[in-house]
């Protein structure tokens, strides 16, 4: 499911409706794309929350093939300027899991065996993950997130996080290894096209599940977006031109 908090996609009878009705306001709309399109911004939200009919995707348990979502998206950005990431899991073992992100060139790793350092390689023990991911959370790196927040037995580690970002074998994977494949990896794509989620439950002796996961996007538009508003703000001044009374009142 995807929600698009703004777009630009009037027909042109419904342009000029409310063109009629609103001409300066839309002439200063018009006029300010026109002039600073790269200040233009839209943010579109997607939600994926069913898989081939089924309200969640096992994790094989200790299988190193994992399992992929692959979502095809439609969308009026072609300049992603930031990106958030959903991800809802249940786990009996956060220390499991392994996780990425890809789309084009754009690759980050969400989640890389939560917890595990070199004295404590199994890594955190808690149940599953209902979380954000973003480059500059205030919780901070998600790989050591019970120096922040530890979850209640049985919960979720909740809140807004930063991702792991280490490209590193999971079964190598330490806190001290380096975090350099983050979310910014998509800043600049156009974000049309396929967007993959991959999963791993990298430890045999627990289940684990995606129940969801979702994407806010923000950036640029399409550039017919920029002709359209300019033939809008042509439209308008011309509208405006002819009203009879169209001074202040």
């Amino acid at each position: 499911m995807k929600i698009s908090l703004f777009r630009i996609s009037p027909t042109l009878a419904q342009a000029e409706s409310w063109v009629i009705r609103r001409p300066a306001l839309l002439l200063l709309w018009a006029v300010t794309a026109w002039v600073s399109p790269a200040r233009a911004q839209i943010v579109e939200i997607y939600t994926f929350d069913r898989f081939d009919g089924a309200n969640s995707l096992t994790i094989p348990d200790g299988n190193s093939s994992g399992v992929s979502d692959t979502r095809n998206l439609t969308s009026a950005i072609s300049q992603i300027t930031s990106i958030s990431v959903a991800l809802v899991t249940t786990a009996e073992f956060n220390g499991d899991l392994y996780g990425y992100l890809r789309h084009d060139t754009g690759f980050s790793i969400l989640l890389n065996r939560s917890g595990r350092t070199s004295e404590s390689t199994l890594g955190y023990a808690d149940s599953g993950y209902n979380v954000r991911f973003e480059d500059s959370a205030v919780n901070g790196d998600i790989h050591l997130y019970q120096t922040v927040l530890t979850p209640a037995p049985g919960s979720p580690l909740t809140g807004l996080w930063a991702p792991d970002g280490r490209s590193v074998d999971p079964d190598l994977v330490l806190d001290s290894s380096p975090r350099n494949s983050l979310l910014s990896s998509f800043n600049g794509l156009d974000a049309n096209g396929a967007w993959t989620l991959f999963l791993v439950d990298n430890n045999s002796g627990g289940t684990s599940t995606l129940n969801s996961w979702g994407l806010v996007l923000s950036g640029v538009p399409e550039p017919h977006h920029y002709a359209l508003a300019t033939g809008l703000a042509l439209l308008a001044f011309g509208v405006w031109k002819r009203m009879p009374n169209r001074g202040p009142r």
